[in-house]
């Protein structure tokens, strides 16, 4: 092997704490792409978008069935929640500088509002749509 492969390849090397990390990122990636609808997408492969005569909805009204975009959406609600939830509890871990403690719990706390308020305007959304459909 060349010395320049033998350098990346050392550069990469598996480290004990870099193996938990990989191992929680996909579990929240997974764990996001099931709730989200992700089996979902795969078994039935919803349309993105949905044309009526108003124009396109990437929302469907009805609770049952969903569209590509809107599940993507919930995955991207679901990580950012987590995500705030993970700041939010890494701040708790900074003892000897409250400034950034302080900043850290506050950009947990502004994600975690992000994701939620997300959610429920997708919820929101959803029912709008089925009250303009007449259901």
């Amino acid at each position: 092997m060349s010395t320049r492969l033998r350098r990346f390849i050392r550069r990469f090397r598996w480290k004990t704490g870099t193996v938990e990390t990989l191992i929680s990122v996909l579990v929240v990636v997974f764990t996001a792409f099931i709730a989200g609808g992700g089996i979902y997408n795969l078994i039935d492969r919803p349309p993105t978008i949905i044309g009526f005569s108003g124009g396109y909805v990437a929302v469907r009204g009805l609770q049952d069935e969903q569209t590509l975009m809107e599940s993507a959406l919930s995955m991207l609600f679901l990580t950012l929640t987590f995500l705030g939830l993970l700041t939010s509890y890494r701040s708790t871990r900074v003892v000897y500088d409250m400034r950034r403690a302080s900043m850290t719990l506050f950009l947990g706390i502004a994600l975690i509002a992000l994701g939620l308020s997300g959610s429920f305007y997708l919820l929101s959304l959803k029912q709008m749509v089925l009250r303009q459909l007449g259901y």
